[in-house]
């Protein structure tokens, strides 16, 4: 478990830097006046940079200074969380009955509509090998079906052994348009448990 940086009586130097929690310069001395200085305010005495000559350390309340970091890391999470895209995938065969087809249409359509990206699967098995090119054609079909305004194709549908494997992703604007969306939706629910700033 991190127990963080040093602090009280755990700093044992003889001599460090010190700033107080305006960040104004206090000056150069023992660690044990130091920890008095702090104690006299009511916070703590912080080990910042050991590294340093001589070691840094800022008189601060440790508990506001921790629960802040944590605060920045979840607001990095959850900024992550709004720019990721997910890959999701669809599995057909060359010979795809009209009615499968267009549900696979479809789903790829509101999948690149919600800014993720598609993985498009043709299996061939066997002697379903001679067939490639058919695949080949109706990878270059569906690519046209899906349309422009919605995704764009990621270079040729290549074989990954006896699969033919196609990426679609969402155009910029798509992408752009469900971020915002994400980062609105956050907004709201913050403001509706009573973060908002």
């Amino acid at each position: 478990m991190d127990r963080g940086p040093l602090r009280n009586e755990d700093i044992d130097l003889d001599e460090v830097r010190v700033i107080d929690e305006d960040k104004e310069i206090v000056g150069v001395m023992s660690s044990q006046e130091a920890l008095e200085i702090a104690e006299e305010a009511g916070l703590d005495l912080v080990l910042m940079s050991p590294e340093a000559k001589p070691p840094l350390c800022k008189i601060m309340n440790y508990s506001k200074f921790k629960y802040e970091q944590e605060k920045k890391q979840r607001e990095v999470r959850k900024r992550a969380a709004a720019t990721r895209i997910e890959v999701k995938e669809l599995k057909m065969r060359y010979n795809i009955d009209t009615h499968d087809y267009g549900v696979r249409l479809r789903a790829a359509t509101k999948f690149l509509d919600g800014g993720d990206r598609v993985k498009v699967i043709c299996q061939f098995r066997g002697r379903e090998n001679d067939f490639r090119q058919l695949g080949l054609d109706m990878f270059m079909r569906f690519c046209d079906d899906v349309g422009e305004g919605t995704g764009t194709l990621d270079g040729n549908p290549t074989m990954e052994g006896t699969r033919m494997v196609m990426m679609i992703s969402p155009t910029k604007e798509k992408v752009a348009n469900q971020v915002s969306k994400k980062q609105e939706r956050q907004t709201r629910s913050k403001a509706q448990r009573g973060e908002g700033e």
